[in-house]
């Protein structure tokens, strides 16, 4: 018994084998520490691991609810680790079961089916999933509730009835990172089929794919940020087709910071964020209704939108207004140094629409580059009306430092070519005002006029990804 105790206070390995004929959940720790004398269930495995331990699985489907007993340290995680072709499919509610225990790693599972969710992590801390398949589930892939450092790193959530990651309130410091999250949130229900849905603080999702999550409709999103989130960050990640909104914000305050936007009914939403979401150094692209909506539920959007690059190339709707950036209700708007542009060719849209001025406070707004393909250079629109960029600056008192291109330079422009109209390249162009370089040096410092990051998507061109 001393022996063992030393053993497992240095860290054992635990062998499961379920398709084994030598495995057999009766044997004792120390039996299946070899691998030649498995245990049958990860379940099994799970009641006894302690802190230091690593399960190891070997392949096969394994049909049960997996519930860690007791935690690991953050010096000595407990750890779950797959051999390929290792599955998980839940018999009955969940998969994976966690609750109330911390420093507990699972690594390279696919995890299937639970009518409820295929992973339930509640009042956990410092726990790790890592190169996961979360597939086939009746509701969330990943649901989180008031737990602490919670990692989903380079995973696939695919498929589940609901959302793909949904964090629920008390949940802190949630890590997102280099994952897939597709085609969840298709089951026809109205709300929480987002790909991810934040509800707690300090999140951060970057480097991630999402896609394809919620059905049509105004309601289920790429990220959602619901009211009461705050402190989070979506940055470095590429949002493609979802539902309603690539990202939604109801809750702040928030960073957008350097992703790849693509199509959707909306690329960007802001409505009833508390505190100002920031929107910077984006490419927001695409067919969409608007590619930026502000709007009002009870209370009106913030926002700070800073260095993107907004071109609408179509219509993700047959009627109603469309524009690239469209205003119907904003407590408070900045937006400086952006290239917008409404390049659709049937000219039924602006590159930036203000539905109703009185509806808008605090709004500031310079130093940007306008696009749109009305014949009559009306780029813009000011309480619901079209505008040329000299009218705009009449009513608004903004835009005294921007430009606004020919309508003949708008048609079907790619995010690259509306750049590079912005940022000339030699010191003897200048704008009506002055060159972007002299704005940038007079305005403010040289590290105010930043360089797009690049989202990881391999779509950004490089001359998108400059700035002056």
């Amino acid at each position: 018994m001393l022996a063992l105790a030393a053993a497992r206070a240095d860290g054992a390995e635990l062998w499961v084998d379920g398709a084994g004929a030598a495995c057999s959940d009766a044997r004792t720790a120390a039996q299946a520490g070899s691998p030649a004398t498995p245990w049958c269930t990860v379940g099994r495995a799970a009641r006894e691991a302690g802190a230091g331990d690593t399960v190891r699985v070997r392949a096969g489907t394994y049909r049960e609810s997996v519930r860690p007993a007791r935690s690991g340290t953050p010096a000595a995680p407990i750890r779950f680790a797959a051999e390929p072709g290792a599955v998980i499919e839940a018999a009955g509610t969940n998969a994976i079961k966690l609750i109330g225990v911390s420093d507990v790693a699972f690594d390279g599972f696919e995890v299937r089916g639970g009518t409820a969710q295929g992973i339930w992590v509640d009042g956990c801390t410092r726990i790790s999933l890592q190169r996961l398949r979360v597939v086939a589930g009746g509701g969330a892939g990943i649901q989180l509730k008031a737990s602490a450092d919670v990692r989903v790193e380079d995973s696939a959530i695919v498929g589940n009835g609901g959302a793909g990651i949904m964090e629920l309130a008390g949940t802190r410091d949630g890590r997102y990172l280099r994952n897939v999250v597709t085609g969840n949130g298709r089951g026809g229900g109205a709300f929480n089929g987002d790909g991810i849905q934040l509800g707690g603080s300090g999140a951060l999702i970057a480097g991630s794919t999402i896609a394809g999550n919620g059905d049509d409709g105004p309601y289920e999103h790429g990220v959602y940020s619901a009211p009461g989130s705050r402190d989070w960050t979506i940055e470095s990640s590429e949002l493609r087709g979802n539902g309603a909104a690539n990202v939604k914000a109801a809750g702040g305050p928030g960073t957008v910071r350097a992703n790849l936007l693509d199509g959707g009914r909306f690329g960007l939403v802001l409505s009833d964020n508390p505190a100002m979401v920031t929107v910077e150094r984006n490419e927001i692209r695409g067919s969409a209704q608007h590619l930026v909506f502000l709007t009002a539920g009870a209370t009106a959007a913030r926002g700070r939108l800073v260095s993107n690059t907004i071109v609408q190339t179509g219509r993700s709707t047959a009627a109603g207004d469309a524009s690239a950036v469209f205003v119907n209700a904003a407590a408070a708007l900045e937006l400086r140094d952006n290239a917008i542009a409404y390049a659709n060719p049937d000219a039924l849209g602006v590159a930036l629409w203000v539905n109703d001025a009185a509806r808008l406070t605090a709004f500031s707004s310079d130093d940007n580059s306008f696009c749109a393909t009305d014949p009559r250079g009306r780029a813009l629109a000011w309480n619901g009306s079209r505008t040329t960029l000299a009218a705009w600056r009449e009513v608004s008192g903004q835009d005294l430092l921007s430009t606004a291109a020919a309508p003949a330079d708008c048609p079907q422009s790619e995010p690259s070519a509306i750049l590079a109209r912005r940022c000339p390249r030699s010191s003897s162009t200048t704008s009506p005002t002055r060159t972007r370089a002299a704005t940038c040096s007079s305005r403010r410092s040289r590290s105010a006029c930043p360089r797009a990051a690049t989202p990881r998507s391999s779509a950004p061109t490089a001359s998108a990804r400059a700035r002056c």
